[in-house]
């Protein structure tokens, strides 16, 4: 184990490094654009570190108990003497920025990379508070048409009966899920208009249609080089035949992490009013994304 100090110089030299951290919508993208970054041989890109829901979180909780427990005795049994100090915001963010560090040191062990990054679908709520950890970190967001989100996520993630409705039973399942998406993709939004120079975004459907200029365009981002033919050769160890063993994309393996890798497939299993009640409630994204309704 190193010492203290030692740990401290090495983390601060890695915080110097270019950091990124990517995140989207469950089941929009995020794990192929993962894969398709830290498939080019001067970046790492793992996932998913849940630094906001098992880091900040927890950590948050933590600081503020023992804040409660020093402020309870500095105005009783220590009211003499002023007690002991209470622990500040900035401590909070330090301690999480130094758990996010030793995660991302952990990660790159034994790679000369020059970019370091972590994928985290939730990440796209917390990309304002690594920012201010990280103020000269990268970030990169995928969207992806809502309802291939859900239908993938509906073939991934429901258990369902054949006795069931299967029409009642998908109602209530996207009702439940549009709100965590409209709130998802307004964050994304918000934080490019706020940070353009740091920020990238990308969609299911640009990296399926024309994928070469789209991932040289995040290379570029993150300081890497871009040149067609490492493009090319991420693309293609990253390609959906080669992530699910041999099967191409189009044929669908419900419950499998890799699905069926199109877009479009939405009409496979929303009925049209599924469909108007979808385009009722997120259709404000569909322009801004590039979508057809």
């Amino acid at each position: 184990m190193k010492s203290w100090a030692d740990g401290q110089a090495e983390l601060a030299r890695l915080a110097q490094q270019q950091l990124f951290f990517v995140g989207g919508a469950p089941r929009s993208g995020t794990t192929w654009l993962q894969q398709i970054l830290d498939s080019h041989p001067d970046i790492t890109c793992q996932g998913e570190g849940f630094f906001s829901k098992e880091l900040a979180v927890p950590l948050e909780t933590m600081m503020a108990q023992r804040r409660k427990m020093l402020d309870t005795k500095n105005t009783t049994l220590f009211q003499h003497t002023g007690g002991y100090p209470l622990p500040t915001a900035d401590d909070v963010d330090h301690v999480i920025g130094t758990a996010i560090l030793l995660a991302l040191r952990q990660q790159s062990a034994g790679r000369a990379c020059r970019a370091i990054g972590e994928k985290t679908p939730e990440n796209v709520f917390f990309f304002p508070r690594l920012k201010r950890l990280f103020p000269a970190a990268k970030f990169i967001a995928i969207a992806r048409d809502p309802r291939d989100v859900l239908t993938s996520a509906w073939h991934f993630f429901r258990t369902s009966q054949p006795s069931d409705d299967q029409v009642a039973a998908k109602m209530e399942f996207l009702r439940g899920a549009m709100p965590s998406l409209a709130q998802g993709a307004r964050a994304m939004i918000a934080f490019g208009e706020h940070n353009p120079d740091s920020y990238a975004m990308v969609t299911y459907e640009a990296l399926q249609r024309d994928p070469q200029p789209v991932v040289a365009g995040l290379f570029r981002l993150l300081g890497v080089s871009d040149e067609p033919a490492v493009v090319a050769d991420c693309l293609q160890r990253t390609s959906f035949a080669v992530a699910t063993g041999g099967r191409p994309a189009g044929v669908a393996a419900n419950g499998s992490f890799f699905r069926k890798g199109i877009a479009g497939d939405w009409r496979s299993t929303l009925t049209p009013a599924m469909n108007d009640l979808m385009i009722q409630e997120l259709g404000w994204m569909f322009p801004h994304f590039g979508w057809e309704p």
